[in-house]
């Protein structure tokens, strides 16, 4: 197979396994034995950039992306790994945000491609999955690029992720919540156990907000592993929160200082995420330039986290796909665009929409149930059917229709919308897949 684009070197990547694909709750496939071989048969590329490791079950793509832009701010060549992604996979590899040339794409999949094929990456350990090659690419690339940093996402759980083969100079852990349950645990506890896999000892670790009982498996890691505990709450404190379609805007104390942020990004939950990254950079950078760091934060983007991509009407594209982070947009179009608008959700397998549903439905004037197509698999009828359920059994003579193609589903939308007048918005929301596909067409 010739590669000629990031595309066709993308390609090559996802015709291995690929978990996120065909989700599989054997414990079996997640393991660090192959990650490690790996690496080792590279020379270790992990060894080349100092990192930042962050884990959790929402906000931490964001809080990812911020750490990023605001270490590139202090003049440090800083690579992204990060997922899912919205439109390509470009996406996840990156530098602070910025996409490489195709070429280095192209060239470091050929170089994993001619391990595997001549039988040094893997040794008689198997095939690798796609997370795993896509975990070595991007380490490949951070070093080939001359990265001195690297802000590392996990893509579920932590303990056993491909990617906790690093040693950072802190880790990150972003609220916990029930997610996964077929591989990481059925209580918050258990899978607090799984994301604090991530602490190593003697690294600082600053931890957001989070139920009383993750926050004491978390803090109980920290003290056996003998590291600084840094607890957002504690730390960090925003106050006088404006939120517009514009952005945010808020003061935020740290340290017994106070600083006036403003930021493109939209949503009280991205206060909390910002006030997390600046706790992780006082750790690892001494006498940072809050100057640069302010102005970075005016200027970073997020695409498919509250991302506002229309006016008239409002259109709203959000990645959320837990019942905390559905409260969390909930709260923010509320503050933004009052009550009201129309609803396209869509979930994929192993998520609770019924959770999410359940506080969605009474929000919005119109719903319409579509499919997150071409990724993840999908029961588009049973969240249709228990949407349609739900309506009935609160007497509302709401309509909630069926249309599985997002594309059709998004201009259905905006259609009802007119209908509603009044700066009503439309809102993608549900599964960051479902982003993905209405991203593509906008």
């Amino acid at each position: 197979m010739g590669m000629h684009s990031s595309s066709d070197a993308f390609n090559y990547i996802e015709s291995f396994t690929n978990l996120e694909r065909n989700f599989t709750s054997s414990q079996a496939e997640y393991k660090l034995e192959r990650m490690a071989y790996m690496l080792d048969s590279c020379g270790h590329p992990e060894c080349s950039f100092k990192a930042v490791h962050i884990a959790g079950s929402k906000g931490k793509g964001s809080t990812a992306a911020i750490v990023s832009k605001v270490l590139a701010a202090q003049g440090c060549k800083t690579g992204l790994f990060t997922s899912p992604h919205l439109v390509s996979y470009k996406e996840r590899i990156t530098l602070a945000g910025e996409f490489f040339s195709d070429d280095v794409y192209v060239r470091n999949t050929g170089l994993i491609k001619e391990m595997l094929e001549s039988g040094k990456l893997t040794g008689n350990l198997g095939q690798p999955t796609t997370f795993e090659l896509l975990t070595l690419l991007a380490f490949l690339i951070f070093r080939e690029q001359g990265c001195q940093w690297a802000v590392i996402e996990t893509g579920m759980g932590g303990r056993l992720d491909a990617t906790n083969l690093i040693v950072p100079e802190v880790s990150i852990i972003t609220p916990i919540e029930l997610e996964h349950c077929d591989v990481l645990g059925d209580t918050i506890e258990k899978i607090a156990f799984e994301k604090a896999g991530i602490i190593k000892p003697g690294v600082p670790v600053v931890v957001q907000h989070q139920k009383p009982e993750a926050l004491a498996v978390l803090k109980d890691a920290a003290l056996k592993r003998g590291c600084r505990f840094i607890y957002a709450d504690d730390n960090a404190a925003v106050s006088d929160l404006k939120m517009g379609m514009e952005g945010s805007e808020f003061e935020l104390s740290i340290d017994d200082a106070a600083y006036h942020v403003k930021t493109n990004l939209t949503g009280d939950f991205q206060c909390d995420n910002i006030a997390s990254a600046l706790l992780a950079i006082n750790e690892i950078l001494s006498g940072f330039d809050m100057h640069k760091t302010l102005k970075a934060l005016e200027a970073v983007k997020l695409e498919g986290r509250l991302e506002i991509v229309g006016r008239k009407p409002p259109i709203v594209i959000d990645g959320s796909h837990t019942a905390y982070s559905i409260q969390r947009l909930l709260e923010s179009c509320k503050a933004i665009f009052g009550a009201g608008g129309v609803l396209v959700f869509g979930s994929v397998k192993g998520k609770n929409y019924q959770a999410m549903l359940d506080m969605l439905l009474p929000c919005f004037d119109a719903v319409i149930i579509s499919e997150p197509q071409g990724f993840k698999e999908t029961d588009v009828e049973a969240v249709y059917e228990y949407a349609k359920a739900l309506c009935a059994k609160s007497g509302t003579s709401k309509a909630v229709v069926l249309e599985i193609e997002p594309k059709k589903a998004l201009e259905l939308a905006i259609h009802k919308a007119a209908q509603l007048g009044s700066g009503k918005p439309v809102v993608i929301t549900g599964s960051f897949y479902l982003a993905g596909a209405v991203k593509r067409y906008i």
